[in-house]
């Protein structure tokens, strides 16, 4: 499971977004560039949340920080 994002791990100049089904994507401010990983990692991450298709309307899908999934309305 990926560590919390916060603003303090993300290096200067990068911000981040995150999609409605729940990806998180990295801004670079200064080139106005985009990624789906980590500036400092490399890696994925993911918000923690998601909104899936196969949940009735107004459902989500979280994770506890151990990888347990657990619905959200």
């Amino acid at each position: 499971m990926a560590a919390p994002l916060g603003r303090d791990t993300l290096p200067d100049h990068w911000s981040y977004g995150v999609c409605r089904d729940g990806r998180v994507f990295f801004i670079n401010d200064k080139t106005r560039s985009t990624t789906w990983l980590h500036p400092r990692t490399g890696e994925p991450v993911n918000s923690g949340h998601m909104i899936r298709s196969d949940l009735p309307r107004g459902w989500e899908e979280g994770f506890t920080e151990e990888g347990a999934s657990y619905f959200i309305k």
